[in-house]
């Protein structure tokens, strides 16, 4: 159990096992990734990147801010055997354990409310946010979150977001006319003065999080959420492998185009 690390950085003789199956359809047996922590900040680190990517390589779309909150805030829940289930293309994440369990799990949505210990805290910030956040971006996001007790004790934590039906197509196939149009055009594009400067800084920094947007230009972090969230559902931005956004090329020419044009 993660309780008994040395330190968010320290090794010790306590191993944190996880395992991650994927399916790719309920009629196969899974694809399975196995690993081993010997420091809780690995274990956050990489079993967030690892199922991020394993997800979205399936065609899903949880963001990677979501998955790493739910990982990290539910350290003090004290997690352990963890497997993490990517389901439905990608877009539905469960991760069950066999700890203690979360005994307050409605107030566990409230700001304000943590159950962080003292301990727990040397490894995350303890202060109530993290899960009014994911609650709120996925729901954003028409998906939805689930916690509730494991068969025999333990956490089970579902993540969903819907995901096309089968034979839908995502995006319209463009026609002749269309497809010679370039797309230049975005004159019925209409962003917020807040959504321009999101653009204009991430373009600066060439990449940048939540946290980094939220500071450099006092939104608070359930908003700079909300509205990468929506600049990326624009294509206007895309995640990067460390989990931040960056701007696309359709960005970048947005950014272009409004600078021309007003």
């Amino acid at each position: 159990m993660l309780e008994n690390q040395a330190g968010p950085n320290k090794k010790s003789n306590v191993k944190i096992p996880v395992r991650i199956a994927v399916y790719d359809n309920l009629k196969s047996i899974p694809r399975v990734v196995e690993m081993d922590f010997d420091n809780v900040s690995a274990f956050i680190d990489e079993s967030s990147q690892r199922t991020y990517t394993l997800s979205h390589q399936a065609g899903g779309q949880i963001p990677y801010t979501i998955i790493r909150e739910i990982i990290e805030n539910l350290i003090h829940a004290e997690f352990c055997e963890i497997i993490i289930t990517v389901l439905d293309g990608g877009n539905h994440i469960i991760i069950s354990d066999q700890g203690p369990g979360i005994e307050n799990k409605d107030k566990a949505f409230l700001p304000g409310f943590t159950s962080a210990t003292r301990k727990m805290k040397e490894y995350i910030r303890g202060v109530g946010s993290g899960l009014p956040i994911v609650k709120e971006t996925i729901t954003f996001s028409g998906g939805s979150i689930d916690i509730t007790d494991n068969i025999k004790r333990g956490t089970v934590v579902s993540l969903k977001i819907d995901s096309p039906k089968e034979g839908q197509k995502k995006e319209p196939v463009p026609s002749d006319e269309t497809k010679k149009k370039p797309e230049t055009d975005f004159g019925d594009l209409k962003l917020t003065i807040r959504q321009k400067k999101l653009l204009s800084l991430i373009l600066e920094m060439e990449e940048a999080g939540p946290s980094k947007i939220s500071n450099e230009l006092n939104f608070s972090l359930s908003t700079s959420y909300r509205e990468l969230i929506f600049l990326e559902n624009k294509k206007l931005v895309a995640s990067s492998s460390s989990g931040k956004r960056r701007l696309t090329e359709k960005g970048i020419k947005y950014l272009e185009y409004y600078s021309n044009n007003f």
